[in-house]
């Protein structure tokens, strides 16, 4: 993984000064000078630090840092005076400040090398992505039969104390037991594809309150364990 990031690094950094030089000569725009080292610095830093996180945190891709960086040589020729291009109302929507048609629709606009280490990239991520859950409980002995139900269906199951903010997971699994299911459920709530709360059947008020606060279901732990396969669908 790390040598594939950072042939991507190298790969997309390397295009960045020619591709934007034949950009401004091609128009016929004056130089953007320093603009370009800025770009490739700011580039270089911000790939870097994106892709040095697992790919389930990785929130934007590549091309868009490489998109962003289009900023430097945007604001180069905002100073000097250049008047912006028409472009069409998608693009416009999609890149608001991308003024001069810069931005690359796509990392073949960058040449055959950046293009490559981009898809290389991109079979790497594909491969490791698999569905996730995390389950939020303290008892050992339901953990165990969790874990391997979730196993059992694909799913890279974590477990924790306590959600960890700025992750996301297709399923969350609260036991209402654990001490601190209500901020659990409200976290999961927005970082969740769904969320299931279950606990003892005789506790209607504790369900209750996990719908409130975000559930998508709530119910007695025995419904809960009686198809336990049946809470890890395969996605799509």
């Amino acid at each position: 993984m790390e040598s594939v990031a950072q042939a991507l690094v190298d790969a997309f950094v390397a295009a960045y000064r020619p591709y934007v030089e034949i950009h401004i000569e091609s128009a016929g725009w004056p130089s953007v000078g320093e603009s370009i080292g800025e770009g490739e610095e700011w580039l270089a830093g911000a790939l870097s630090e994106l892709l040095a996180l697992p790919f389930a945190l990785q929130r934007r891709s590549p091309l868009e840092l490489f998109q962003e960086a289009m900023r430097f040589p945007t604001e180069a020729l905002d100073r000097a005076g250049v008047a912006a291009v028409s472009r069409d109302e998608v693009a416009a929507v999609a890149l608001p400040g991308d003024r001069f048609a810069l931005a690359p629709a796509s990392s073949q606009d960058l040449g055959e090398v950046a293009w490559r280490a981009h898809l290389q990239w991109g079979v790497a991520k594909a491969a490791s992505v698999r569905p996730s859950a995390v389950l939020v409980s303290r008892n050992l002995i339901d953990r165990s039969r969790i874990e391997d139900a979730a196993v059992s269906a694909g799913y890279r199951i974590d477990v924790v104390a306590e959600v960890p903010v700025e992750s996301r997971w297709a399923i969350g699994l609260v036991d209402l037991e654990h001490l601190g299911a209500d901020a659990a459920i409200r976290e999961l709530s927005g970082s969740a594809g769904r969320v299931i709360a279950f606990g003892p059947h005789v506790d209607d008020m504790a369900m209750a309150r996990a719908r409130s606060l975000g559930a998508h279901d709530a119910l007695p732990r025995s419904r809960f364990f009686r198809d336990l396969g049946a809470w890890f669908p395969q996605l799509q």
